[in-house]
């Protein structure tokens, strides 16, 4: 506590003084080790690499997409709603 002094009682008055360039000097900086860290996960690197994958990938079903946009503009698509039901369970969407 050598950085908190009285004052001298030669002006009538009492006080307490408190050397904070002392403190400072004695206060030691933060160590790298206790630095914030940020990183990121593997989860979000396997994320990254499928979102990477299926950008590369070719759109192979474009074709059949297109071809099937023809047929509802024409009013020729006609779906079964059973085998679409059983399809969806089947994936369970």
């Amino acid at each position: 506590m050598s950085d908190i002094r009285k004052t001298d009682t030669t002006s009538g008055t009492q006080g307490v003084v408190y050397n904070f360039g002392r403190a400072r000097a004695r206060t030691a900086p933060p160590s790298a080790a206790s630095a914030d860290t940020a990183g990121i996960s593997e989860d979000a690197r396997t994320l990254a690499r499928a979102q990477d994958a299926v950008e590369r990938a070719a759109d192979v079903r474009a074709a059949r997409v297109n071809a099937l946009r023809s047929q509802i503009a024409r009013g020729d698509y006609h779906p079964d709603p059973r085998e679409v039901a059983r399809k969806i369970l089947e994936r369970g969407l």
